[in-house]
């Protein structure tokens, strides 16, 4: 019977059949159930110790379990007639719920990102990956038997931890859907982060034996960080888009936990005016749609960088689809109350969301640089079929047109209309707050600052990725971060000598805020406009060496 299925498994997936045949060995098994059973064990009892003991003793008079009156964040220890104490039952399920939860979410995104990339990894420097490629499976059955059969221990490893979630959930008197709706949602955030693993995996081999930690470390700090940071952020801005890509924030009444009692939840959560935080599950909805838009967006990236380890993860067009969706998605984080509000206090709050979405926006801005920009060899196609016959007859009079849509041509105009589609609805945002703003122009140069800057950082990019240098991808990353961070420390060092002059920050990553700030900082229109003015020269400049430099490396090739 077992070899029945695993034939029907090999003819279903033959990928997903050698993984799990790789894996699945007697001791690794056995290994896995003790491991699994035995952190459940460790949790029950770390609980179970806190617990007051049965005999009745001045020492043990208080707990957090109890259900007394409180002192220092532990209660009085009652008993009944029987001498028996009054235990808060549902505060003790609760915390197990709570942790083994947080154990769970961690384990499957963090391992199973380890566990993927390093595959992916092993696959490159064993240059195994070329022959699945060259086989029969299409690249989908392919993935997908590396997304389930890889981290295939750790699925059991989580499997048995389902009961005991359950038993502590339902103990808890946590909604039996509510639970269903949580499972729902890691299962989502699995596809999404395992999906972007498995890209990593395919493009960032150059790393090496680093790449794996990389991947891993990268997801493990962003669910510190985030806990960390925005607990106490209101789920009412776009910081809630951050909030979402954490599970943790989406485990059922984590404020009913002992531990995180002033973690800031979803009962405030709307988008455009539709108040999704009365239900749970509708914010679970919520941010299962958004995982599921990504992954599909990473899995578009996928299938691209599989069939040719060469090409850009994205196409243009398919940038700008990934770029209007999340410009919708996390505009609607701004309240249209705040709109119409006559206050000046919610003109701040309006201005200070703004600062959230270009926060994220730059997270976008440096994920497209990273997707859509052609390297060397791209971009010396791209120059050569122009130049050949059967380029001159049409690609001549549409280098527009290839600019926007073109597979291999130079990506800065893509970034300029990605730019503008993220831009264009805070625009509009800022001029329904036209009227009450006191600085009436400094959302605009804001926003303008913000373009500019996407623009220098993208052209500074495309230049450095048509070196002639094997390492040029370390050497753009490099450049790129000291473009970034440097500034900043300058604008630190100007403004230590001279406390009131701001100008030196509006080079920096930082200028979109101190624009939007200006009446804080004393900064004036035409010191904004000489900033920007700078920008687009910097990136002028960029394009004419980048131009030069194409055309010498066409003149070589031609000789």
């Amino acid at each position: 019977m077992m070899q029945n299925f695993l034939e029907r498994l090999g003819d279903w997936n033959p990928q997903l059949l050698r993984e799990i045949r790789g894996r699945l060995k007697i001791h690794n098994v056995l290994l896995t159930i003790s491991t699994s059973l035995l952190t459940q064990l460790i949790l029950c009892v770390f609980f179970a110790v806190k617990l007051p003991p049965n005999r009745i003793t001045t020492a043990s008079n208080y707990s957090v379990y109890c259900t007394g009156s409180q002192n220092n964040g532990e209660y009085r220890c009652l008993h009944d007639g029987l001498g028996h104490y009054l235990i808060n039952w549902q505060l003790f399920w609760q915390d197990i719920f709570t942790w083994l939860s947080i154990i769970v979410i961690a384990a499957l995104l963090v391992a199973g990102t380890y566990l993927l990339t390093s595959d992916l990894a092993t696959e490159q420097r064993r240059e195994t990956l070329n022959f699945i490629r060259l086989s029969p499976q299409s690249p989908k059955n392919v993935l997908w038997g590396k997304l389930l059969g890889v981290p295939i221990l750790l699925y059991i490893a989580v499997a048995l931890t389902v009961p005991l979630h359950l038993w502590s959930g339902l103990g808890a008197k946590t909604p039996f859907w509510w639970i269903l709706s949580f499972y729902a949602l890691v299962l989502a955030a699995c596809i999404f982060y395992y999906s972007a693993a498995l890209l990593f995996g395919l493009v960032g081999s150059w790393l090496g034996g680093f790449q794996a930690w990389l991947a891993s470390g990268v997801v493990l700090g962003f669910l510190i960080l985030t806990r960390l940071w925005f607990a106490n952020f209101p789920t009412d801005s776009p910081i809630a888009y951050i909030k979402g890509l954490n599970p943790f924030y989406l485990i059922p009444n984590l404020d009913k936990s002992s531990f995180f009692t002033g973690v800031h939840l979803w009962k405030e959560l709307s988008w455009f005016t539709f108040p999704l935080g009365v239900s749970f599950v509708t914010v679970v909805i919520f941010f299962v749609f958004n995982y599921s838009i990504l992954a599909c967006f990473i899995w578009q990236a996928l299938w691209r960088c599989f069939r040719d380890p060469n090409s850009t993860m994205l196409s243009k067009q398919q940038s700008y689809w990934l770029t209007a969706y999340f410009a919708f998605y996390t505009l609607g984080f701004v309240e249209g109350k705040r709109v119409v509000d006559n206050s000046y206090y919610q003109s701040l709050g309006l201005r200070e969301k703004i600062v959230c979405i270009l926060f994220l926006n730059l997270w976008l801005f440096l994920f497209l640089i990273a997707a859509i920009l052609p390297h060397r060899q791209l971009l010396q196609d791209w120059i050569r079929y122009r130049k050949s016959p059967s380029g001159k007859t049409f690609l001549k009079r549409s280098l527009i047109h290839d600019l926007i849509w073109g597979e291999k041509s130079p990506a800065l105009v893509a970034i300029a209309l990605n730019a503008i589609i993220l831009i264009t609805p805070l625009i509009l945002l800022s001029l329904l707050n036209y009227e009450r703003d006191t600085n009436r122009s400094s959302p605009f140069f804001a926003l303008a600052l913000a373009g500019s800057l996407a623009m220098v950082y993208a052209a500074l990019a495309q230049f450095m990725l048509f070196m002639k240098n094997r390492y040029r991808i370390f050497w753009t990353i490099g450049i790129l971060t000291t473009t970034i961070v440097l500034p900043v420390i300058i604008a630190f060092m100007f403004g230590a000598n001279t406390p009131n002059n701001y100008f030196s920050w509006l080079f920096s990553v930082a200028a979109p805020l101190i624009a939007l700030f200006s009446e804080s900082y004393a900064l004036s229109s035409m010191e904004v406009l000489i900033a920007i003015l700078c920008q687009w020269a910097i990136v002028g400049l960029l394009v004419f060496k980048l131009k030069q430099q194409l055309e010498k490396a066409d003149e070589l090739s031609t000789k």
